[in-house]
């Protein structure tokens, strides 16, 4: 397996005050301040965090969207994984992010 090491978050603001997060290669603590500049200072109604174009997650990056749960608040539909098939998935699937998070 080949994991891209760094990467980016895209960051994009939607129409209904919503924020979409695209993370796309490795996504573990050293990513860290680049995903709380993603977030913003002020919490966003909605955020998608897409992870189809991630190759890695770590326990970290698994606090950092705990973080974000947190943020906006314990409702599952306030933040939903975007998560594709491979590592990622199966790391929040074992996790139980589902009962969490809204994943699809």
């Amino acid at each position: 397996m080949s994991v891209t090491e760094g990467g980016t978050i895209g960051v994009r603001h939607d129409n209904d005050g919503g924020i979409t997060l695209t993370i796309m290669g490795s996504f573990n603590f050293g990513r860290f301040d680049e995903f709380h500049r993603a977030i913003g200072d002020k919490p966003a109604p909605r955020y998608t965090v897409d992870l189809r174009q991630t190759e890695y997650i770590d326990s970290a990056a698994l606090g950092m969207l705990l973080l974000l749960r947190e943020r906006v608040s314990e409702d599952p539909a306030k933040v939903v994984l975007q998560v594709g098939e491979g590592q990622p998935g199966d790391v929040l699937r074992l996790a139980n992010f589902g009962s969490l998070f809204t994943m699809s």
